[in-house]
Parts: C-alpha cells; structure tokens; sequence
C-alpha cells in the first residue's frame, strides 16, 4: 500500500526549464560564452549543478555556480511555474492522507518551492545539503533512504515520482517502485523499459494508482 508518494522537483512538479536556461544564459552573455537552448537545457536539466554547467557551458566554474545559487532569484521568481497538475494532486493526496515529499539534485530545493508557494503541500523537502547534511546526489540512494528513516516509512509503501531517467535509476538503487512522468525527455516506453514500475502522463493518474494499489 503507498504510503508516501516522493516527487522529484525539476519538470516533474514544476516547469523550471526556462528558468534555468534564463541563468545560463545571464553567465553565457557575461563571459562571452554562445547562448543556451531550450532544447539543450532540456537534455541537461536532471543533472546536479556541476553537470548541468558542463553540458550547457562546456565547464563548470565555481563562481558560476555561486551566481546560480545565489544571485539567479530573479529568474527563480518569475519564470518557474507549477504545472497545472500540480496543486490539485497535491491536495487530493494529501486529502486520503498520502504523505508527500520532494527528493531533488537541487542543494537547497526548498528555496524554489518557497517561490512557487509548493513547499506548504510536502512533509519533508529533501536536497543534497537539505535537511539531512551533505548527501550524495541522485541516482545515489542516500536522500530517499535518509527521508524513509525520518518519516519510518518502509520502501515497501513508497513511490518515487520523475520525469528523468535519473530518477527511475534512483528509484531502483532505493529499491522503491518508480514512476516517469512524460514531462521531459522520455515516453512512456522509455520508462517502462528503463525498469520503472508504472509510467504516467500526468499527475492526476497518481490518484487512481493510490486507489488501486490499496484495494
């Protein structure tokens, strides 16, 4: 029976695409560097930090990365948006008493999920610095079995929710049952031949997989 329902943050809860191609794109023009695509940071847009640069930059800086941590809010702010899905599968799960969480490469994920308003529906915001200490990024194990410890929830009763396959790769390594949502790079049958559990269109299809795994 699912218990508690883990969703990774980037194209799965929330349209941060543009956002992120918005930053690159404020470094790209201050070091004279070629302007990033959507389409590019759309192939990338899984990856934690360091990768992400590399992909979209050719390299990764660590003054680029404090900008992008520190000083892209503007972009953060405007541009990421809850897809419509979003808030009322949320609540509905919320509603059958579902517990929610986030599970992200993002160091600090809460920060965004402030901005959006997002943070209010999840039980625990889960990063590679947050709230756990330092963790090691996805497809690593180690930030969905910290959550599962805090909140004494066997992997047995979990689902982990993603539109990369980084993210059907985390779930294996945790070894809960993993969902891809078709909001990113991958279909359907990707995911399914990746070794996820079920594959989806859109959030709302959580409800009636709530419904059906506890009959």
């Amino acid at each position: 029976m699912i218990k508690l329902i883990i969703f990774d943050h980037d194209m799965t809860v929330v349209d941060s695409s543009w956002a992120i191609m918005a930053s690159f794109n404020a470094i790209a023009e201050r070091e004279g560097l070629p302007k990033v695509s959507h389409e590019l940071t759309m192939k990338y847009i899984a990856e934690p930090l360091a990768g992400l640069s590399k992909g979209l930059l050719g390299e990764y800086r660590p003054e680029w990365g404090k900008f992008y941590r520190e000083d892209n809010g503007e972009f953060e702010r405007k541009l990421i948006k809850p897809f419509e899905d979003t808030v009322p599968t949320l609540e509905k799960l919320r509603s059958m008493n579902i517990k929610t969480a986030i599970v992200s490469n993002r160091d600090r994920p809460s920060r965004a999920l402030n901005n959006t308003g997002l943070a209010k529906y999840f039980d625990v915001i889960v990063g590679a610095f947050e709230p756990y200490g330092k963790l090691a990024y996805k497809p690593a194990p180690d930030m969905i079995n910290a959550l599962l410890n805090d909140l004494k929830i066997s992997k047995e009763n979990a689902v982990y929710v993603g539109d990369a396959d980084i993210d059907i790769q985390t779930a294996i390594n945790s070894n809960v049952r993993g969902i891809g949502i078709t909001k990113g790079n991958f279909t359907a049958e990707n995911f399914l031949a990746m070794g996820a559990w079920k594959s989806i269109n859109s959030l709302h299809e959580l409800i009636e997989i709530v419904k059906k795994d506890a009959a």
